[in-house]
């Protein structure tokens, strides 16, 4: 019986450690949709700012402002609270394309 115990063991701990992967994968994967929907918002605000700057934007634009900096806000904390905040505050800049200091040197405000 002493091998078969063993052999039972064995598969027990691989089964484990299967299920652990699977979790992980899966927060992986959501961490990484976050990541993607805080981008893709970042450039639809880029495009409203964009147009207020050159004086083309929707009558309704900054309401659709306030709107896409809530909902990136929710985003990144739903990214904080899956990952920790340093996770979410070292990638999101270059999940949308940029380098975090784009408007360090800005003065038309």
């Amino acid at each position: 019986m002493g091998f078969l115990d063993k052999v039972r063991e064995t598969a027990q701990k691989v089964s484990e450690k299967a299920e652990e992967a699977v979790a992980t994968g899966k927060e992986k994967l959501e961490e990484q949709k976050l990541r993607k929907r805080i981008g893709e918002l970042k450039e639809q605000l880029g495009g409203l700012v964009y147009g207020q700057r050159t004086g083309t934007a929707a009558p309704d634009a900054e309401q659709e402002v306030s709107r896409l900096v809530d909902e990136i806000r929710h985003a990144e904390e739903a990214l904080d609270h899956a990952t920790g905040p340093a996770a979410s505050s070292s990638g999101d800049e270059t999940a949308a394309g940029g380098t975090g200091s784009e408007s360090a040197g800005s003065t038309d405000a």
